[in-house]
């Protein structure tokens, strides 16, 4: 199935609760508020044979904070993307990691680098920061590096 027959099918299951955009044939991107990230994961599990978690990426967006699941479709050029953009100052998202296992790595570093809290999830522990790293995500906009240096002690040769 094209992505854009896939795009269809999605806004007539979903309506008017998500929009999509197929930039290609084998490329779906559908965006969506957080809480409709598991319906349409759990429709597209079930309709779609290999769909899979390929990746999760999170951005800083003027907008708010930005966490894209990728998946590709096993035995297929195709990828769908669902896209979750939460508001800022405070973003949450569900957890995809009760579902996928997979996922719970890739969240655990978003929510330490962009300070994204992933509702749900089953280990929540830092992954990459220290227990005494100041509370700031060095992924977001406004991380001030000199700022940050600092305020650990780190000298400021450059």
């Amino acid at each position: 199935m094209e992505s854009a027959d896939l795009g269809k099918r999605l806004e007539c299951e979903f309506a008017d609760r998500i929009e999509w955009t197929a930039r290609s044939a084998k490329r779906l991107y559908v965006s969506l508020a957080p809480d409709m990230l598991y319906p349409v994961f759990d429709w597209l599990r079930e309709h779609v044979p290999g769909f899979r978690l390929g990746t999760s990426t999170g951005i800083d967006l003027r907008e708010g904070v930005g966490v894209f699941h990728h998946f590709p479709i096993n035995g297929k050029a195709q990828v769908v993307t669902l896209k979750v953009i939460a508001p800022k100052p405070d973003p949450r998202v569900p957890s995809l990691a009760a579902k996928i296992p997979a996922a719970a790595w890739i969240e655990r570093e978003m929510a330490e680098m962009l300070g994204i809290e992933f509702e749900g999830h089953p280990d929540p522990r830092p992954l990459l920061k220290a227990e005494d790293f100041p509370d700031t995500y060095p992924l977001r906009r406004g991380f001030n590096v000199p700022e940050f240096k600092e305020s650990i002690g780190e000298r400021l040769d450059f």
